[in-house]
């Protein structure tokens, strides 16, 4: 059932309205349906300003793609971005890919990996969809997911590149390069089947493969790995809850100088129990010791994906709420849904640490296809721009 569009030109009027306690904005705020009610309720008063987010405040939108029964990598113009907004998701379509390069290959920080040949490129690049920006990479063969260390507009030199790419034994390599590199060096030596979360912390780079294996690289080009651990038996053991919880999925991310472990495990109901989503601090002894665990983000938040995840601050991403772990873009094959195949699975999940309960953000299984076609949540793309005006359109869900 559609719910109805809340217009601020027929409820602004009265002056009833500008008396509305602060709480009753804020939800009424997160029902507006475009920016334009997002302006009309800033012109308000100061007090509607103050409790509602800005117009222009960067949030982080869904990256999906157009799935079909193809097994070939999907062509750019295939992917859109949604944003997740109360009952509405909003599509934008992120335009037709710079001209020569229509090999989507993954996406980091907002930008999508492109190629003019997805198994022998000779062209590789950066694009962000928000700004139109283009940054070449050195061309590699067998791409299978890109990782930045950090915004390359931002950061300007400051920023690395890291790619997984397929050897000749269809096993992933880490390999890295710089701005200005003509080629792709070896990061680490040491081939595994995949790269399933990457981050950034501390001048190196750590990653854990497909059997949870720990792998510490230094930041600089060269076949130097340092330091190596399984924890897989370590994640499955701590849980400290009387009963066992089995695990859906590990990820780290750099936030707020500490490089945490998240453990995302099984649950069932609309409350969770406290293991849901448990976080812990990794230590930076040689052994990669598990540290304490963290009960309280701050100002911050954590965006999973599988792959690359993002810790954004409230502070600087102000539509976002802190203390959260927003996380099932593609970070395994249900997407955590409680549907189990009955029904669409829902794209992605807020988890609030702080009351122990879990927002589902649907998916918008209207749209998919008579042929069984469908969108597929990807990754998040963590924008510093707004997308064009004319780029976006709303789908109700």
């Amino acid at each position: 059932m559609k719910r109805p569009r809340i217009c601020l030109r027929a409820t602004a009027g009265g002056s009833g309205w500008f008396s509305l306690p602060g709480d009753h904005l804020e939800q009424i705020s997160g029902h507006l349906s475009t920016d334009a009610d997002h302006l009309r309720i800033h012109q308000v008063c100061a007090q509607w300003r103050a409790c509602s987010s800005s117009p222009t405040a960067l949030r982080p939108w869904i990256l999906a793609l157009r799935t079909d029964r193809s097994r070939p990598p999907p062509p750019a113009r295939s992917h859109s971005a949604w944003l997740p907004r109360g009952h509405l998701l909003r599509e934008v379509d992120i335009g037709a890919p710079p001209a020569g390069l229509p090999c989507f290959l993954g996406a980091a920080r907002g930008w999508l990996a492109l190629a003019d040949d997805a198994r022998s490129p000779t062209r590789l690049a950066l694009w962000d969809p928000a700004s139109g920006a283009e940054v070449r990479l050195p061309p590699l063969a067998g791409v299978i997911r890109v990782f930045l260390s950090a915004d390359p507009l931002a950061s300007r030199a400051g920023w690395r590149s890291r790619a997984s790419a397929k050897t000749t034994w269809g096993q992933a390599l880490l390999l890295a390069s710089r701005p200005g590199d003509a080629a792709w060096g070896v990061l680490c030596n040491r081939p595994t089947a995949s790269v399933d979360t990457l981050a950034f912390h501390g001048g190196r780079v750590y990653y854990l493969d497909w059997r949870r294996v720990l792998v510490v690289c230094d930041h600089n080009l060269g076949p130097a790995a340092v330091e190596m651990r399984n924890i897989s038996g370590l994640v499955n053991r701590i849980c400290g809850c009387p009963r066992s919880h089995r695990v859906r999925g590990a990820h780290m991310v750099s936030c707020a100088g500490d490089l945490l472990l998240v453990i995302l495990r099984e649950a069932s109901g609309r409350r969770h129990p406290s293991s849901f989503a448990e976080i812990y601090k990794l230590g930076p002894g040689r052994w990669l010791e598990i540290g304490d665990r963290v009960t309280d983000l701050g100002d911050h938040s954590l965006f999973l994906a599988r792959g690359e995840s993002l810790a954004l601050s409230a502070k600087e991403f102000p539509a976002i709420k802190r203390n959260r772990v927003h996380g099932g873009v593609a970070v395994d094959g249900n997407y955590y849904s409680r549907s189990h195949g009955r029904a669409p699975p829902d794209w992605a999940f807020v988890f609030d640490l702080g009351s122990d309960t879990v927002e589902e953000i649907p998916c918008p299984g209207e749209l998919i296809g008579d042929d069984g076609s469908n969108w597929q949540p990807l990754f998040w793309l963590c924008l510093r721009g707004p997308f064009k005006k004319q780029q976006q359109r709303l789908t109700e869900n």
